[in-house]
């Protein structure tokens, strides 16, 4: 296929300008493979000025195909949730993000576990945001290390845990999150020097468990033999 070599130089240079082109004209032909191409290369800017509103609509005409990845669903329900590009929408965001949190998108975790601490979209679920922003935040995001220690140490979504929220508050400050930092050193002034040795004992664990976050995954042509 003609996109596909211009894409990754297969016997020529790669030319993003020329893929997208080629993939665009068999998105408009109804093929839902071009379609997801279409939309990750306009929404990530690849050949083009990157085109937020033409990549969604690109994305959500092969996820309606069943074409997606995790990376897509999480930008379809990301867009539904905000309101970009289209009219907000949290029961058609929770729908979308549903899918890539189950298969480990640290965006949509986030997203969904915002839904669910909010009640947007259905009934508040202090448990469910907590389970979500833990995956998130053992996958190494700052901000749901934060949204965890809040949790723990406001008990919300489980009984109130001061060294757990202690910890989380300081690994998502050792991460460079701010707001995490002055709630741990508030939090700190009511905790007992028991509580403040256990929390720092979590915090070593933790810090051994949470991975390093990797960089989110490009919406790319399927590699073919």
């Amino acid at each position: 296929m003609q996109a596909y070599r211009a894409y990754y130089g297969k016997g020529q240079p790669v030319d993003y300008a020329r893929a997208l082109a080629l993939y665009r004209q068999a998105a408009e032909r109804g093929d839902a493979e071009a379609q997801f191409v279409t939309g990750g290369m306009l929404y990530q800017g690849q050949g083009t000025d990157p085109d937020k509103r033409g990549g969604f609509k690109w994305l959500l005409q092969a996820a309606e195909q069943g074409k997606v990845s995790p990376e897509s669903l999480a930008i379809i329900g990301a867009m539904y949730l905000r309101g970009s590009t289209v009219p907000q929408n949290y029961l058609e965001a929770k729908k979308w993000l549903a899918d890539a949190a189950e298969q480990g998108n640290l965006a949509a975790q986030n997203d969904l576990a915002y839904l669910y601490y909010n009640g947007l979209g259905g009934e508040r679920d202090y448990e469910k945001a907590l389970t979500l922003y833990e995956k998130a935040a053992l996958q190494g995001d700052a901000m749901a290390q934060a949204n965890v220690g809040l949790m723990y140490a406001t008990g919300s979504g489980t009984d109130t845990d001061k060294a757990r929220g202690y910890a989380w508050y300081s690994l998502a400050a050792s991460r460079g999150n701010t707001i995490a930092s002055i709630n741990r050193n508030n939090l700190m002034m009511d905790m007992s020097w028991e509580e403040l040795n256990r929390a720092q004992a979590i915090s070593l664990e933790l810090y051994r468990q949470v991975e390093n976050m990797t960089k989110p995954k490009l919406i790319t042509p399927e590699p073919q033999e």
